[in-house]
């Protein structure tokens, strides 16, 4: 079963990033450059997990997480910053997203996100239930 991922950063080089790695675990990818054409792709498309940048022009990561999640709760969202953003953060997790991951990434970190959100994970459990867990580094 493939994966479907949404990556939502106003930097090329992160969606970059997580273009490159999705495919190599042969996930189908897509991305967003801000918050509102992130909403606007979820009306039409139901993504496995979403990689949302907390700080974009438009629409931000939180709002836009907030609206994604209204209209598809089963949605997986990881908000991503670069930033100390502890408030922002602890209120997109409250509002329902799983996770959080700090910029730079650790590879590991993001391939076992994405394994746990697609049912891939090797180490059992797969992407059933809402955890939240948090990878800062």
């Amino acid at each position: 079963m493939t994966g479907t991922i949404l990556v939502v950063d106003d930097e090329q080089i992160v969606r970059d990033f997580f273009v490159d790695v999705a495919k190599s675990m042969g996930e189908y990818v897509e991305t967003a450059d801000d918050g509102d054409e992130a909403v606007e792709k979820c009306k039409d498309h139901h993504y496995d997990i979403i990689f949302m940048d907390m700080r974009m022009p438009h629409m931000n990561g939180l709002d836009a997480c907030k609206t994604i999640l209204s209209f598809d709760p089963s949605t997986k969202v990881v908000m991503m910053s670069g930033f100390s953003e502890n408030r922002m953060m602890d209120e997109a997790i409250d509002s329902g997203a799983i996770a959080r991951i700090s910029k730079p990434f650790e590879l590991k970190a993001v391939v076992k996100l994405i394994e746990d959100a697609v049912g891939k994970a090797t180490g059992g459990g797969g992407g059933s239930g809402q955890r939240c867990f948090y990878l800062v580094f």
